[in-house]
């Protein structure tokens, strides 16, 4: 593995999500009902401005600028996903009845990233999905976003979420809602 390419767990980006998460659990000792609620991929169209999600948007100007949809290595890595409306209602309800200092996993399901590229591809009537190697000189994302994040699994589970707060998500599937809302 070259220097470049090594998992950077003091990355100024995870560093920071850290410190957020303990400032927030850390308001419980001042009797502040905080939670943290922490996702893997959140998909669907949001209410506001910036309505896209951050990775399926991203992934889509890739396949579109690219003319294929592409994923990292065999894409078997599997991510949990849960959709946008999905998160809002959680947000309700921890506003609700959260006790102080409490931590949410986010999902309702999960999905490998070859599956979310095939269903991408048959929804903007692209080929692929096509394996790509992060060290490529045409890899648009930085190789090592790439290689730990895009080609790595980020899998949780939202038990506490459900048997806590009571959350019961709508919407079941990534896959379905790319073939039936995305293009």
């Amino acid at each position: 593995m070259d220097p470049g390419s090594a998992w950077e767990p003091d990355h100024p980006v995870r560093a920071a999500r850290v410190a957020i998460d303990r400032l927030v659990l850390g308001a419980a000792e001042r009797e502040v009902r905080s939670a943290v609620l922490c996702d893997s991929l959140i998909y669907g169209q949001g209410r506001g401005p910036g309505r896209d999600s951050v990775l399926i948007a991203a992934l889509v100007r890739q396949a579109r600028a690219g003319g294929v949809v592409r994923h990292v290595g065999p894409g078997r890595n599997i991510w949990s996903t849960v959709h946008v409306d999905d998160v809002a209602d959680l947000y309700l309800l921890a506003l609700e009845k959260t006790p102080p200092g409490a931590f949410y996993f986010v999902e309702n399901g999960e999905e490998s990233f070859g599956t979310i590229a095939e269903a991408i591809a048959r929804s903007l009537g692209l080929p692929g999905p096509r394996p790509w190697d992060p060290a490529a000189l045409d890899n648009v994302w930085d190789p090592q976003f790439a290689r730990h994040a895009l080609g790595s699994n980020s899998r949780v589970r939202a038990r506490r979420a459900r048997d806590l707060l009571g959350w019961d998500p709508r919407h079941r599937s990534i896959t379905d809602w790319i073939l039936r809302e995305l293009r």
